[in-house]
């Protein structure tokens, strides 16, 4: 290729060729946007306002302005004594503002959103009252729970010293040459079964002698009763079983007290009444404590 000649690879044609882009200049796309600009402004700002809105506007107006001093009402006032921002009232601690209009906006039927506000607030109420009855019912239930509880414990420690006083007056008894119990549940019941396996033939018949009159004696006073009293059906009770195992203990360890001067609780034997008096707090358990 002669040097002479240009290279059509190279930039030198492009610059000889005119600008011919489709489309607008530069200064008339911005003409054009400032002109469509400036008529959307002037349609917004001549646009007609809603009803509604201009209602609103109007009444927020006539609400933040003060009421004018050339007011026939408002002059009235003020020869009353009345002055700007003061409450209304003889006191003057009335109101100090007008009373605000709240508009309904709903579709709901007059007086509904007030029923519903007022269904609310029972709903409401209900719950907290029913939050306070669950909340009772709870801590009754744990109440009833504990009490159950402690009544357990108390018995099971009632059981305990029972056992403990009974062996201590079957020790003490033995040691002063006692071979019975001055009442069946002084000792404890394992110590009397060899005794009541021992019982003579003679002493059985004598029981179930008086056993046999008793029976006898309650047909004869009740002819009237269809089945009788049968001396197989009666079951013969303890004497313990009279009183229950708080009021054994007591009995128990009374005589322990007042026969040998012995308290269960301190585990001490005194000298003498005297002596177990002024050392003993008490014949319980709680005045041990």
């Amino acid at each position: 290729m002669s040097s002479e000649e240009e290279d059509y690879m190279s930039d030198t044609f492009l610059l000889k060729c005119g600008d011919t882009r489709p489309g607008l200049a530069p200064k008339q796309i911005q003409k054009k946007y400032e002109k469509e600009k400036l008529h959307k402004e002037t349609a917004k700002k001549n646009a007609p306002i809603p009803k509604r809105q201009l209602e609103a506007l109007h009444r927020e107006t006539g609400l933040s302005s003060t009421i004018s001093s050339e007011s026939k009402g408002y002059a009235m006032l003020q020869k009353m004594g009345y002055k700007p921002g003061m409450g209304i009232g003889k006191l003057g601690t009335g109101r100090t503002e007008p009373v605000p209009i709240e508009l309904k906006t709903g579709r709901s039927g007059l007086g509904r959103d007030t029923e519903m506000k007022r269904k609310a607030t029972e709903m409401n109420n209900m719950r907290a009252v029913m939050a306070v009855k669950r909340r009772k019912a709870a801590e009754k239930d744990k109440e009833t729970f504990m009490g159950r509880m402690s009544e357990r414990f108390n018995e099971r420690n009632v059981w305990r010293d029972l056992n403990t006083a009974q062996k201590a007056c079957l020790q003490l008894d033995q040691e002063q040459g006692i071979s019975e119990p001055g009442e069946p549940f002084f000792w404890p019941a394992v110590s009397l079964q060899t005794e009541e396996e021992d019982k003579t033939g003679e002493e059985e018949d004598t029981e179930k002698d008086k056993l046999q009159d008793y029976i006898n004696d309650v047909n004869a006073k009740h002819p009237d009763v269809e089945d009788e009293i049968d001396k197989d059906e009666v079951i013969e009770c303890p004497t313990y079983l009279e009183f229950s195992e708080s009021e054994r203990l007591e009995i128990v360890t009374r005589y322990l007290r007042n026969t040998y001067f012995y308290c269960l609780w301190c585990g001490t034997k005194y000298d003498d009444k005297q002596d177990l008096e002024s050392h003993c707090p008490g014949n319980s358990n709680e005045a041990h404590e």
